[in-house]
């Protein structure tokens, strides 16, 4: 009878094979059939039952017979899970008529001390399917596993060869040039003189070829590896450690073995060596745990941490929190130096989108901090005070100073200081023709032409910006991206905050509109039939795009 495969063995079977022995067949191994889990107590299956004749077509020592032959006492052997599967890898090692000896053994050894381990039909099937998940799926697997692995290491050591070989013909060169030129410098010191472009371009570029010659053969030897590795993977969740670990061998030989270090010497290519060390030990050890031996868990790679996260602002809420006493109460002394870095921090607050995620920290923030410091100056430093506020850059941070220090002088009934004077004379003296004034405004420039709108009008900024548009169309996306609104963006259903985006929804009256739009229509093919709101969403995305 021929068969692709034979039945089970029954569990009255196995439980005789059990009652008539107590360790393993192998004459020497002393682990018994059982053994005690270290943590429970309980007894824990440590054999298999293996066929002397295999139980499949093709298998270890496959010897045609019929089926009840097959699956009978007289051709089963109890062996531990390591030399159960060593039997099956390696069979012409181990013949039936050694077997056979085995088993006798095993047998008179159980006749003479009467130790043995009686089993149910519970424990019979549960032996059964761990015998048969091994037989069929484990040995088989492990085996092509091993030749596989073994002709991916004989592929990278043979092409190595090669390119060890021409690295040793560049060594030689370079030693031979060398020797060729005797030189020394003003200290009696040896000069080396290394091999001309000519010489030694022919060199480096054999070892290319050599190392993408490597890649083609190597290549596919580890594809082929990494496919009976996935095999071998299904077999048990318990050596997935290893077979990560002989993953990661794979991976890394690939790399070594398609690459060089760039020096000439061979003997500087311990990446290499180390790497094929590490894939016959990965293979060793996955072999070992699957037999069910005591193998060191390898350790997992180190988890790539993510970067710790770093406020780039962490510094300017540092300051400003410095800076807070002085906006709670009125009684603190002005302090010049806390003052002189909190009104220089309004230039990095220039570039903070003024929306409410950043109302503690933004722009219009910075300022009344720096007001606030400063707030029991005497007369004469409030003006030498405003008079730098005027001087300082981009134009939004000192508009956002002198518009604060403008309020709070009026809120304390104070003396009357020049801020918004200085305010108005910064506006008219500022050429909003010129690229210079956008520079450092594109975020809060929409804020800073309100203060001016309020320190003079509406009417005025319109004009002013018209005729800056005018005289240089060049600005209209510098003008267009400054003068743009900020929106947040929210989780539609947490509600958090997740981003910006800049619009124009309600266009502010001081906004040359008309100006825009006649200009618009030599930057964008403008539908005429679009409103003001969507002519310069357009521009704005436009204007955008080309910052990016």
């Amino acid at each position: 009878m021929t068969a692709a495969a034979y039945p089970l063995p029954t569990r009255s079977t196995v439980r005789q094979l059990y009652g008539s022995a107590f360790r393993c067949a192998h004459p020497e191994c002393s682990r018994p059939l059982y053994k005690l889990s270290d943590d429970t107590g309980d007894r824990v299956l440590n054999s298999r039952v293996a066929h002397i004749h295999a139980r499949r077509q093709g298998g270890p020592r496959w010897l045609e017979m019929p089926a009840e032959e097959n699956r009978a006492f007289d051709n089963l052997v109890l062996l531990c899970i390591e030399h159960s599967c060593e039997i099956d890898e390696t069979p012409d090692l181990f013949p039936a008529e050694m077997l056979r000896e085995w088993k006798a053994a095993q047998i008179a050894e159980y006749d003479r001390l009467q130790r043995s381990w009686p089993i149910n039909d519970d424990e019979a099937t549960e032996v059964l399917v761990a015998s048969e998940s091994f037989d069929a799926l484990h040995a088989p697997s492990t085996v092509e596993l091993v030749r596989r692995v073994e002709a991916l290491r004989l592929a990278a050591e043979r092409t190595r060869a090669v390119v060890r070989s021409w690295a040793r013909g560049w060594q030689q060169l370079r030693e031979q040039t060398r020797r060729s030129f005797n030189a020394w410098d003003d200290d009696g010191n040896p000069v080396y003189v290394e091999p001309s472009e000519m010489e030694a371009r022919p060199m480096r570029e054999g070892i290319q070829s050599a190392l993408a010659a490597a890649l083609d053969e190597v290549g596919p030897a580890a594809e082929a590896a990494r496919i009976e590795l996935a095999a071998v993977r299904v077999t048990g969740r318990q050596i997935a450690p290893w077979c990560d670990a002989l993953e990661r061998a794979i991976t890394d030989l690939i790399d070594t073995a398609s690459t060089w270090t760039g020096r000439s010497e061979p003997a500087s290519d311990t990446a290499f060596d180390n790497a094929l060390g590490e894939l016959q030990r990965s293979v060793t050890d996955l072999v070992r745990a699957s037999r069910g031996e005591q193998v060191e868990v390898p350790e997992p790679p180190p988890v790539a941490s993510e970067p710790e996260k770093v406020d780039p602002l962490a510094e300017h809420r540092q300051l400003l929190d410095e800076a807070r006493p002085f906006h709670r109460v009125r009684h603190r002394p002005y302090n010049p130096e806390l003052r002189k870095r909190v009104a220089a921090a309004t230039g990095k607050a220039a570039a903070i989108p003024p929306t409410p995620h950043f109302l503690g920290i933004g722009l219009d923030t910075t300022a009344a901090l720096a007001i606030a410091v400063a707030g029991n100056a005497t007369e004469d430093e409030q003006l030498d005070l405003a008079e730098q506020d005027r001087q300082r850059l981009p134009i939004c941070a000192a508009v956002a100073l002198l518009q604060e220090a403008s309020r709070r002088s009026d809120e304390q009934d104070a003396p009357a200081v020049p801020a918004r004077e200085n305010l108005r004379r910064l506006w008219s003296e500022t050429d909003w023709a010129s690229a210079a004034s956008w520079v450092g405004n594109d975020v809060n420039g929409q804020s800073m032409m309100w203060a001016f709108a309020h320190a003079t009008s509406e009417a005025e900024v319109h004009d002013r910006l018209a005729h800056a548009l005018e005289t240089a169309p060049q600005l209209l996306p510098s003008l267009v991206v400054s003068c743009a609104g900020w929106v947040e963006q929210l989780d539609s259903q947490t509600w958090n905050f997740i981003g910006f985006d800049r619009t124009y929804r309600d266009l502010p009256p001081w906004l040359p509109v008309k100006v825009i739009r006649t200009l618009a229509a030599d930057v964008l093919a403008v539908d005429q039939g679009l409103d003001d709101a969507d002519v310069l969403n357009a521009l704005l995305r436009h204007a955008l795009s080309d910052v990016e």
